[in-house]
Formats: C-alpha cells, structure tokens, sequence
C-alpha cells in the first residue's frame, strides 16, 4: 500500500513538472529586446544624462528671474584717527548692517533666451543618443537570439544524424553476427557513431555560449531560465521591395538618432554663438536694496542709543540701474565664436561621412538580403537532390551495391545541405532585420 501511495505521489510531481514546463512563458525576439532595454545599464546611464541636461534647462530659465539674498554684518572698530588739525580722538565704535537685495536682468540682447535654447537643444542630443543606444542594443539582441535558434537547429540535426547512425550500429551488428558483414564495416559503423556523438557534444557547447551570450545582452540572473520562441513566422512575414531603397534611405537620412543628434549639436553650436556675440553689447541690471544700520560710539558709552531706535530711524531704500559696456575683453568674443565655428565644421563633416556609412550599410545590408534569398532557393534544391541520393544510398547499402564509406559520405553530404540551408535561412533573416532596424529603428 504505501508503495502504490509513493508511485501515485511520484506520478503527480511528473505531472506538475511537466505543466510547469508547458506552462513557462516563451520569449520571443521582441520580449528579448524589451528586457534587454529595461536592463541595459548604458541606456540607464544615458538617461541619467538626459535628466542632468534638463536640469540645465530649468536653470537657464530661472536666470530670468530676479535673485533676493538677505545681508547681515556686526563690526567693532577700535583705536584712534587725527583730523585734519593735527589732533588726536579715539573713535571706538561698535556698528552693523541688515537688509535685503534684489537684482535682476533688463537688458541683454537675448542672452537668457539663447542660454535657454542651447540647453533645450542638449537635452534634445542627449535623447538622440539613447536611442541611438537603443538601436545598437537591438541589433545585438536580434543577433543573439537567432544564433541561439540557429546553434539549436544545428544541434537537432546533428542528433538526428547521430540517432541515424546509432541505428546503422545496430543494423551493422546483427549483420555481422549472422555473418553477412565483415568487422571491418562494424567498426566504421561504430566510429562514425563515435565521430556523430563528439559532433552532437560540440554542437550543444555551441548552444550554450549562444545563450550565455543572449542572457549576458539581457541582465538576467543564473537563476532565470528562459525557453525561446523558435516560430519566425513574424519575422519571415517582414518585407520589403526592390522599389523602396531609395524610399528606405531618404527615411534613414530623416530619422536616424545619430544624425539627428548632430543637427541638435549644430542648432546648439549655433545659439551659443548668439549668446557669445551678446558680450560685444552693453548690458543694464536693475538693482534694489532695503536695509537699515545700527552705529554706537564707544567713547561715549555703549548702548546710549537703543538698537530697535535706530534700526528705524535709519531704515533706508536703494533703487540701481547699472550698464555694463564691454570695451576691451581680450577679444574672448571673437576666439569664442572662432572655436564654436570649428566644432560647426567639424560636425558637418561628421554628419556627411555619418551619412555615406549610413548609405553603404544600407546599401551592403539589401545586396546580402538578395544574395541570401538567391541561395536559399539554391541550397533547397540541393538540398533535395541529396535527400533523394541519401535515400538510394541507403537501399544500395541495404542491397549490398555500395560499400558503408560511401553510405556514410552520403549522409554527410545531407547533413551539410541542411547544415547549409539553415545558416542561409538566418544569415538572410538577420539581412532583413538589420535593413528593417536601421530605416525604423525598431522591428
């Protein structure tokens, strides 16, 4: 009795296991790249910096506003001065000050506001470059993932061949104990089988750097264990035509994240050369300051005047306007709008080679996308061919016509135009995805 409870017990736990199993999410090419971009900590850098420059914003427009600080000193002179007549007088005092001050911008010839705009255009760049990052972050992902589907197909097929070959051992052996064949192709049965084992060893090493490397791309812990979706129907169904090169390279020019991250760059260099040129301009502020001042000589005795009464009696209100009129400033100007003008230059020449790279990739990217597809219809045909030679090998070799060397190249041949189909079928995949991922930037 209690053994039929622990097989009932056992029966359930393998049925649990196996709908854990079944149950367990599938993750596709577009859950990877998801988690990948929550986890990637360059992107959370990056968006550390975006912050930063917002920050920077929301001080260039406060400079706008007027500044209020409070002041408050407490001084005590002590010794002695002469007058103009030659005599001497003590003039120990105790004194001191309190008040407030405000100061603000009137004129600026537009300081303030290209300060603003230069910072909002950094923040714009900064942006760009997370999606630039993104975009790296993608592709990286898109070719990790199909060479984990692509190391599991090879390892599927080098199974069968090893299960093929596993058969042929056993086939081979009963022929050579009822004396039909001799040791000699028994032992190249089994050393073949040996060979197929050590191929499927490797092949499953294979796969697992494949996921190392897919899981490092993704930040997951050890303890995560994923099962990938290997139905690339949806990525099969992406298309695009011949007609839309031009099409797709107009959209690369108007949407890549690095190119537009030079614009901003650019629009940046250029209100900061507005914003330098002000220093040439006179500049006015308005000032305001309201305090009052206490003042007690020692001499003739400390605290004869009380401090509240003088603090009103002295309170007093002070109205500035101040120019600022730049004469001589070491031509700063002028080297600061020599140095912004470079930088233009240099940006505008990063942002043509930036966009012939862009133009080659793309161009590169569709001519392998056209050559895998011409393959691909080739390696399939051959692919049948040895499929239909492997069959007649193996009823010659059942017949006796051929020999168990010529047996096992045909099956070698087989497995290598699978192995070849396969490698065309995600070489021209990930063609595709890298013309869709740098037109769109996303699958």
């Amino acid at each position: 009795m209690r053994r039929l409870i622990w097989m009932i017990a056992a029966y359930f736990c393998m049925l649990i296991g196996n709908w854990n199993l079944q149950a367990q999410e599938r993750w596709d090419l577009q859950k990877c790249i998801e988690v990948a971009l929550e986890k990637n900590k360059s992107i959370a850098l990056s968006k550390l910096d975006v912050a930063s420059k917002m920050i920077d914003v929301n001080m260039a427009k406060n400079e706008r506003l007027p500044s209020l600080n409070g002041f408050s000193n407490v001084a005590s002179n002590f010794g002695q001065s002469q007058d103009i007549f030659g005599n001497n007088a003590r003039n120990d005092n105790f004194n001191s000050t309190i008040g407030l001050s405000s100061a603000v911008s009137l004129v600026n010839f537009g300081r303030h506001k290209q300060q603003i705009l230069k910072s909002a255009l950094l923040v714009n760049a900064s942006k760009e470059e997370v999606e630039l990052q993104k975009r790296q972050v993608r592709i990286q992902v898109a070719q990790a993932y199909l060479q984990v589907l692509l190391q599991q197909e090879m390892a599927r097929l080098i199974d069968s061949s090893s299960y093929f070959s596993e058969l042929q051992v056993q086939k081979v052996q009963k022929s050579t104990d009822l004396g039909y064949s001799a040791l000699s192709v028994l032992y190249e049965a089994k050393a073949n089988h040996s060979r197929d084992v050590q191929k499927l060893a490797a092949a499953q090493q294979e796969v697992e750097k494949a996921f190392l490397g897919l899981t490092h791309l993704l930040n997951l812990n050890d303890s995560v264990t994923i099962i990938l979706d290997d139905n690339l129907s949806n990525i099969e169904q992406l298309s695009f035509h011949d007609a839309e090169t031009q099409q797709l390279l107009h959209h690369v020019f108007d949407n890549h994240p690095l190119l537009r991250k030079y614009n901003y760059l650019n629009e940046a260099i250029l209100a900061d050369n507005k914003m330098v040129k002000t220093g040439l301009y006179p500049s006015i502020d308005l000032g305001l300051n309201v305090g009052s001042f206490y003042f007690n000589n020692l001499t003739s005795g400390f605290g004869k005047l009380p401090f509240m009464q003088q603090m009103q009696g002295n309170f007093s209100q002070q109205i500035t306007l101040s120019m600022n009129i730049p004469i001589y400033n070491k031509r700063s100007v002028k080297h600061g709008i020599q140095k912004n003008n470079n930088q233009l230059l240099q940006n505008i020449e990063q942002l043509g080679l930036a966009k012939q790279q862009f133009q080659q990739e793309l161009e590169r990217y569709l001519v392998d996308y056209q050559n895998y597809k011409k393959q691909l219809v080739l390696t399939q045909e051959a692919l049948e061919t040895s499929r239909l030679a492997f069959d007649i090998s193996q009823k010659s070799f059942d017949a006796g016509k051929i020999s168990i060397y010529d047996l096992n190249n045909s099956r070698a041949n087989l497995l290598a135009a699978e192995s070849d189909v396969l490698q065309i079928r995600y070489n021209m995949l990930f063609s595709k995805l890298l013309v869709l991922l740098m037109a769109n930037g996303e699958i």
